[in-house]
């Protein structure tokens, strides 16, 4: 062999080798495969520090998975003579929007904020949020969909992905007085995860509501133990009335759920009928969305249900919690 055919075989040889790894790079990516849509929204939004520059919850040294058995709910029992105001309720809904891109081709936001309109939700978690990708058409989703649905809107960026930013969002029908988006545990060379925390002024309460959304797929089963650890850390430490919602990629009798439970209330469990399965969207199998709280609330019987999208490939969760009124004695 020539040096000069030598030299041609060589650079074909590279050339196949940098298509596949574009290949697997765009098979990996985060929500699905890019696709086009409408242009950004024009909507405000506020978004949350990424989680670049928020620090890290770390797992404590030589920490262990000894698990204690799951909150239950408390009884209280009241006494005519003891005044109360009248309780809160508040309409919640879990959503992983799949970034918005449609599993049936093409960009499905308008779907998207149709499906969240339709359940009138008063505070909404979603995941697998995209800001000024090139597969969501540029669109600020978490912008377009508080603009959509009337409701204020806070991002959690993760990760810069595509031209833009991928993470999590909330939706509220009440004031945000507070954000934080803190990075979650993880492998370094895993797909960042983080925590978007909102303080949220319902009536004369604060309550703290967080979106999450765990590591995947079977690589990724220690990094959700360890994430999951964290997130209940921050429940722990919290002084205000708490709502969890996200995907924790986990079954609920998954080491991640039980960590969490031991804490927080199943909106399933408690307010549901059925088993409560969202994936996937067509023919769901698995139950792994899900609305955690604390004793602060209480889940409205058979008011846990959960619901079809014609967009996203999972089901979202959408229930109805009392807000215990304080001092209730």
């Amino acid at each position: 062999m020539s040096w000069r055919t030598g030299w041609v075989a060589a650079a074909v040889v590279l050339a196949l080798v940098a298509v596949l790894a574009v290949a697997v790079w765009g098979l990996g990516s985060p929500g699905g495969s890019p696709s086009g849509g409408p242009g950004s929204s024009s909507a405000s939004v506020v978004t949350a520090p990424p989680t670049s520059t928020a620090p890290t919850i770390k797992p404590p040294h030589g920490h262990h998975h000894r698990v204690k058995d799951p909150l239950q709910p408390i009884k209280i029992h009241h006494d005519p003579g003891c005044p109360i105001r009248p309780p809160q309720l508040l309409r919640v809904m879990q959503f992983n929007i799949h970034a918005g891109v449609s599993r049936f081709g093409g960009v499905g936001l308008t779907r998207i904020a149709a499906e969240i309109r339709a359940a009138h939700p008063d505070v909404v978690s979603l995941n697998e949020v995209d800001s000024g990708t090139v597969r969501s058409g540029r669109a600020d989703e978490a912008a377009y969909l508080g603009h959509a649905t009337g409701l204020h809107a806070i991002y959690g960026p993760n990760l810069r992905y595509d031209g833009g930013r991928f993470g999590n969002a909330i939706l509220s029908r009440f004031p945000i007085r507070e954000t934080h988006n803190t990075r979650l545990p993880g492998h370094p060379r895993s797909e960042p995860r983080g925590i978007l925390e909102a303080e949220l002024r319902v009536g004369h309460r604060t309550v703290s509501f967080s979106s999450v959304h765990l590591s995947q797929g079977g690589r990724g089963a220690g990094q959700r133990v360890r994430q999951a650890e964290a997130i209940a850390r921050v429940v722990r430490n919290s002084a205000r009335p708490t709502i969890v919602a996200g995907d924790l990629n986990s079954r609920p009798t998954d080491l991640p759920v039980r960590i969490l439970r031991q804490y927080l209330l199943d909106a399933q469990e408690q307010g549901g009928t059925g088993p409560g399965l969202t994936v996937p969207e067509g023919a769901p199998r698995s139950r792994i969305d899900y609305i955690l709280y604390d004793n602060d609330f209480a889940a409205v019987p058979d008011s846990t249900r959960v619901l079809p999208s014609g967009s996203s490939d999972h089901r979202s969760v959408w229930t109805e919690l009392v807000l215990r009124p304080k001092g209730q004695c």
